[in-house]
């Protein structure tokens, strides 16, 4: 595996020319899933979050559903469709982070049902139908949705305008000292998506890994900041992130919304830098499980890895667009 070589910030060369004004989140809110669907919700100017489909991850696909019915009202977007898809890995056995989103994956705060339920299409094929229509899928829980998608429709690759991914870590895990949780909760997915060629150069999939999203933590200032800066929609985040357990950058006195960055990218690319590889997961058993591999020296990549984050920017930049909800 070959490291990225730390370098001032720039803009990333792998930043999309135009904005696509569609986008579909497939997700496990999950509390910075639900960060993720509310900053879609509130750039409609940028984009326009199209449908959302959910998957089993940080919670069981029951919850993760319900969830984002949820958190779609809590946005103002009731009109949004949610999707339930997968409700478990291909062939890994059942793991979630309740322990780090609560029981009831929004850090125990608990969010009014809102108005309509989860449409009957299933996840999966909301992901082809989307594809279709040349949508950029925006993936930030557990890839099973996205690889089954691919297997029963291959040329979902090249139908697809981007897809953008929230998983792994080149250098550094959190579930394992090797694996980022997205990926390890189903590593085959993962590498059935990550290793796929057909993936027209121009439109290969962004991945945001444990290494650029560590770069850019919300800490107790900022959170209290939101609660007095907003309504009910920054009261709601902040008290989710008082929830939300995050033992691998606490010690650096922050929290990540990981998942929050990946729908950033659709809406502002100039805050992230990235650069050119080639990816593989491993999916054998041991220590090494879901660890993702990258090689950012092979002349045949399969990704744009996100290896930078403008952090002040960005993460004054969500909070501006949070309170907005409010407005």
């Amino acid at each position: 595996m070959t490291e990225p070589q730390s370098a001032p910030f720039t803009p990333s060369p792998a930043a999309p020319s135009t904005v696509s004004r569609d986008i579909v989140i497939d997700c496990d809110p999950g509390i910075d899933d639900a960060i993720a669907i509310l900053l879609a919700a509130a750039c409609p100017d940028r984009v326009r979050l199209s449908s959302i489909t959910a998957t089993h991850g940080n919670v069981g696909l029951a919850l993760t559903a319900r969830n984002a019915c949820k958190v779609r009202a809590l946005a103002g977007r009731p009109d949004v469709p949610v999707h339930a898809g997968c409700p478990r890995p291909l062939t890994a056995r059942v793991h979630d982070a309740a322990h780090i989103h609560g029981g009831n994956g929004l850090g125990g705060v608990e969010l009014p049902d809102g108005e309509g339920g989860i449409a009957a299409a299933h996840g999966v094929d909301t992901l082809i139908a989307e594809g279709e229509r040349g949508r950029t899928l925006v993936a930030v829980g557990p890839l099973t949705n996205v690889a089954v998608a691919l297997i029963k429709r291959p040329d979902m690759a090249t139908r697809w305008r981007r897809l953008v991914i929230m998983g792994g870590g080149v250098a550094t895990g959190n579930v394992t000292p090797a694996a980022e949780f997205n990926i390890f909760t189903d590593p085959e997915a993962a590498r059935t998506v990550l290793t796929t060629t057909d993936w027209p150069q121009a439109a290969r999939p962004v991945l945001f890994p444990l290494d650029a999203t560590h770069q850019a933590l919300l800490s107790p200032d900022w959170i209290a900041d939101l609660a007095a800066s907003g309504g009910a929609v920054c009261r709601t985040v902040a008290a989710m992130l008082g929830g939300y357990e995050t033992p691998s950058t606490a010690a650096r006195g922050g929290k990540c919304v990981h998942d929050a960055m990946a729908v950033a990218w659709t809406i502002r690319p100039d805050l992230f830098e990235a650069r050119a590889a080639r990816i593989d997961v491993v999916t054998d058993s041991g220590a090494s499980r879901g660890r993702t591999v990258a090689d950012f020296t092979s002349r045949e990549p399969t990704a744009d890895i996100v290896t930078g984050v403008d952090a002040p920017a960005f993460t004054g930049w969500l909070k501006e667009r949070l309170v907005s909800l409010d407005a």
